[in-house]
């Protein structure tokens, strides 16, 4: 009777806010369940990257045991040896037994000024961290009276400092990156539920905080604390005589400082806006001289043209490399790693640009001198050969000015790239050559410039392309270098692909210059044809590399189509851009086939092709480097490994656990046979996203085989690009030496800073050196019982098995 069983009755006012605090309560729990999941996915890798720094210092503390041992031991020959360093003006018993002066004694001051085994400063106070000697036994060596000539078997205790000092600086940048990883993470959280507190006028606020991520081992944890005062003392004991206080400044200093560049964006500024101006008043007369009715001013006047603007094009490329460091920073695109800068030495954009502003001045100021015929008339084709010869003293000058350290790894550079294929491919090796393949103009300019002064300017015909064959070989030079490249990095691997099929397509880019060299020399019909083929497989082979492997694009799965999963650039329409100009511009070289009448001197037609082909170049840089960024992101890279000098037989505990950054580097210089399904493999572990656009890639793959197949094949050919290169050796490493170990001497890299270090050992004498009384008085044993110190139990707890 009072049964509203069969009554429709309307959703009252107490219905809707049901639903509604239904809905606020599903949402609520999905943004708790995202908060679980990051601070869950935090949690994993900090540990991960603790455990890993643990590893790490436990075998960088057994390095410095070994080479303070070793050192110690090298040390001893000499005193027991009857080559005394001491200073004493008493001639040793045996010596007067003998009734002669030993060597020792004679040649004093030559044995100070030259020995090896001279005791320095940071050796004296080396041997002060050892244990007490036992009593040992008479040594019958000590009875002969000569002494054995030490063998220098194993690793150099220089050489072994070096490469300990930067892997404790660059273990010590690591640690700072993990330190600042966990606050930033903190930060965030804070942040978010503060909003989320604001939205909701939650009661209590930061509950989320105080409940779980104050809770968390990231934000709990001090052992990084403590590994970074153990690095410290230990960096101080080891290499600072005690000195803690230089000891954390050599180590922060790693991190690039911050600083105002408003004096070098003036300088800059204007220098180039002066050598613009004389630029542009040296061109109006310069046009004046080639439409002269003089045919032998218009003959020096076009070749004088030709000579300065393969100087131009090398410039502006610098320019634009510039400008591409200006992007990367806006960007947040670390090329600062990718490079394997030095860090204490990397210069800002802004920095960098002033060598090439100041080359434009000169550039400007020359062509304004030249084509005013200021001076004597015989000087008229002698200004190229002065300005060339003034850039390359300032970048040869050895002293340490004008950014000394850039200059100097701009001409190491240069050298491992002409000796190509004796050194192992790093990135600024490969990097440097895919340069110099843009750069053929200039390089066929060499030819031209030692032709036409080595000839008096007698027959300037005779050095241009139409005549010279040797032109043609300077324009192949860059191609043979990549490829030279590509069979090392094969060598070192054994993987055919990518190397192998990338130094087919250098080949591919030798035939084309080669058959446009003797096109222009021979003009046959069936040379334009086969100029016209090659030209053609040339352009199309290198503009599907660019794209697939170089860029990592063409994905069809994308969030954005034919893109990538990870993007570094905001702005997507500039990837599309991209993809249509490359092509385009990698098939310049039409202009060859269809201007034909003017084939034989068309200066301003090959200069025109070049200028193209630079801007190409620029625009591939952004995207190679932006695409190497992205790779580093997705695999955790964010500091180096530095190759240690002693092999250690690996503890238990250490052994059974490989750290997977050990593994990883393993994996990059063994040879090894790489397969697609490995390649997938780490291609979805690391699949991270540096920005994700709106939302997460779609899944449309389906579990088919075909399907599988063809994504493992794009897997295979998005990943090949990481493979051009390896990471840096440093000097000593088994394979970064080229057929001789002089070359690498000559060619090795050190910062100021660690000469003088070494330099400390040689630089006289075995007197004692004060330390300071108020520096840290622990002894290295303590700075490691520091590390060793038994941790909460919460710390146990909390590990993560890898």
């Amino acid at each position: 009777m009072f049964s509203t069983a069969g009554v429709e009755t309307s959703p009252g006012t107490g219905d809707v806010k049901l639903h509604a605090y239904r809905e606020l309560d599903a949402k609520q729990d999905d943004f708790f369940d995202f908060l679980d999941s990051e601070l869950r996915k935090i949690e994993e890798f900090y540990k991960m990257k603790e455990n890993e720094a643990s590893e790490r210092l436990q075998l960088l503390r057994g390095q410095l045991h070994e080479m303070r041992d070793r050192r110690l031991a090298e040390l001893s020959v000499p005193r027991n040896g009857g080559y005394s360093t001491k200073k004493s003006s008493i001639v040793p018993d045996k010596e007067e037994r003998n009734g002669i002066l030993s060597r020792a004694v004679l040649s004093k001051s030559l044995e100070e000024t030259f020995s090896k085994r001279r005791i320095g400063k940071t050796s004296a106070a080396m041997s002060k961290l050892a244990s007490p000697p036992k009593p040992a036994p008479q040594d019958p060596e000590s009875q002969r009276d000569y002494t054995r000539r030490p063998q220098q078997d194993g690793v150099q205790y220089r050489v072994a400092k070096r490469k300990l000092k930067l892997a404790m600086q660059e273990f010590y940048r690591g640690l700072e990156l993990l330190k600042s990883y966990a606050l930033l993470n903190r930060t965030a959280f804070r942040k978010m539920n503060k909003k989320y507190d604001k939205a909701v006028n939650a009661r209590p606020t930061q509950r989320y905080m105080s409940e779980k991520v104050n809770k968390s081992w990231f934000v709990q944890s001090e052992v990084i604390e403590g590994y970074i005062v153990a690095v410290e003392d230990l960096y101080a004991r080891y290499f600072e005589r005690g000195n803690r206080k230089i000891a954390v400044g050599k180590l922060r200093s790693k991190t690039a400082r911050t600083g105002a560049y408003t004096a070098n964006t003036f300088r800059n500024g204007l220098l180039l806006a002066a050598g613009l101006v004389l630029g542009i008043e040296g061109l109006v007369n310069a046009t004046h001289d080639v439409f002269s009715t003089n045919p032998v001013l218009v003959t020096q006047a076009s070749y004088l043209l030709q000579i300065y603007g393969g100087y131009f094009l090398a410039l502006f490329l610098f320019l634009l490399f510039v400008l591409d460091c200006r992007v990367w920073s806006k960007a947040k695109i670390n090329y600062v790693f990718i490079f394997e800068y030095d860090t204490r030495h990397v210069l800002d954009w802004r920095q960098l640009g002033e060598l090439p502003c100041l080359f434009f001045f000169f550039l400007g100021l020359f062509l304004y001198l030249n084509f005013h015929q200021y001076g004597l008339e015989s000087m008229y084709i002698w200004w190229p050969v002065v300005l060339i010869a003034l850039t390359m003293a300032i970048m040869l000058y050895p002293a340490r000015v004008l950014y000394h350290h850039s200059r100097q790894w701009w001409a190491y550079s240069n050298w491992r790239l002409l000796l190509a294929g004796l050194y192992p491919v790093e990135f600024r090796d490969f990097f440097l050559g895919d340069m110099f393949c843009s750069q053929t103009y200039a390089m066929g300019n060499i030819e031209l410039f030692f032709c036409l002064y080595a000839n008096d300017w007698g027959n300037p015909p005779q050095c241009n392309s139409s005549h010279s064959r040797l032109l043609g070989f300077f324009s192949t030079l860059p191609a043979v270098w990549r490829a030279l490249q590509c069979l090392r990095r094969y060598y070192d691997s054994r993987n055919w692909f990518p190397h192998l099929v990338n130094c087919g397509k250098y080949g591919f880019n030798i035939l084309f210059y080669m058959s446009l060299s003797l096109y222009r020399v021979h003009r046959a019909q069936e040379l334009r044809i086969v100029f016209i083929l090659f030209a053609t497989i040339n352009a199309i082979y290198c503009s599907i590399w660019d794209l697939a492997m170089d860029w990592s694009l063409l994905n069809p799965y994308a969030r954005y189509p034919l893109l990538r999963n990870t993007l570094g650039y905001r702005r997507v329409w500039i990837y599309y851009a991209a993809m249509v100009l490359d092509p385009v511009l990698r098939f310049n070289w039409i202009f060859y086939a269809i201007f034909t009448n003017e084939l034989q001197h068309s200066a301003f037609l090959s200069f025109f092709v070049a200028f193209s082909e630079i801007l190409r170049r620029g625009m591939w840089t952004l995207f190679r480097v932006e695409n190497e960024h992205c790779t580093n992101v997705g695999r955790f890279r964010a500091s180096r490994d530095i190759p240690l000098p002693y092999s250690l037989p690996v503890s238990s505990k250490t052994s059974a656990q490989p750290s997977p950054r050990i593994t990883e580097q393993q994996e990059e210089t063994a040879p090894t046979e790489t397969t697609g399904a490995d390649i997938e493999r780490v291609a979805s572990v690391h699949g991270g996203s540096l920005r994700m656009r709106k939302s997460r890639t779609l899944q449309h793959v389906a579990e088919t085989p075909t399907l599988r197949g063809l994504q493992r094949v794009g897997t295979i050919i998005t990943q090949a690009h990481a493979q051009d290169f390896e990471k840096k050796r440093r000097p000593g490493v088994t394979g970064d030496t080229p057929s001789s170990r002089g070359l690498m001497a000559r060619g090795g890299e050190s910062s100021e800073e660690e000469d003088e270090d070494d330099e400390e050992d040689n630089d006289g004498g075995t007197d004692a050196v004060e330390t300071d009384e108020n520096s840290s008085d622990l002894d290295v044993d303590e700075a490691e019982e520091a590390v060793d110190r038994p941790q909460s139990p919460r710390a146990g707890s909390s590990s993560v098995t890898q």
